[in-house]
């Protein structure tokens, strides 16, 4: 198995036991900066310790930045599917609560938010759609949209998206990394 894809497995594995620890302690169950850092860490360092293995046995200086990039992904891109689908199925059937809650805060949010006149006004100033409707129809139309961003399968999607543009990213900035400073003597 490739360097790169081993490390990108070992560190998807890795966020998801880290995971599943702060569920089984009940740490940062409402949080979502903290996880969501360790994830974006976890991704930066499947990238850069895959692609640090798998130049090592390249040997250094050899391949181009393309194929630099292509190993960061190699271990960015199992980390991001793996990753994306273990929140789905977390939130999903582990956790369902806690989206129904959020979900169910926004919701309330929203409805308060409509005991005022003056909302209500200023959403039908902004759409020309909400002009024509009552409030009743404007809120059930809005705890639609709600529920439906709260989906999972739409967490799904967004997940793997940011995850995969992290990848992409990352894997540039740390052959740029790597070929420009660390690795800089071979590279000459």
């Amino acid at each position: 198995m490739r360097p790169a894809l081993k490390y990108g497995l070992l560190f998807a594995a890795g966020w998801i036991v880290l995971k599943m620890i702060f569920k089984a302690l009940g740490v940062l169950q409402d949080d979502l900066f903290v996880p969501g850092l360790i994830n974006n860490f976890f991704l930066l360092l499947a990238i850069a310790v895959g692609l640090f293995f798998e130049k090592k046995k390249e040997g250094f200086g050899s391949g181009t930045a393309l194929s630099d990039i292509k190993n960061g992904m190699i271990a960015g891109t199992p980390y991001a599917v793996i990753v994306s689908v273990f929140i789905f199925f977390y939130y999903k059937d582990i956790t369902p609560e806690y989206v129904e809650n959020r979900a169910q805060e926004r919701i309330d949010l929203v409805y308060n938010a409509m005991q005022r006149p003056a909302y209500v006004d200023s959403l039908k100033m902004s759409d020309a759609k909400y002009a024509v409707m009552t409030n009743d129809e404007i809120f059930s139309e809005m705890k639609e949209g709600i529920q439906s961003s709260f989906d999972t399968n739409f967490l799904l999607t967004f997940s793997l998206l940011g995850l995969i543009v992290l990848a992409v990213t990352y894997s540039i900035f740390t052959t740029v990394i790597f070929r420009k400073i660390l690795l800089r003597d071979y590279y000459k």
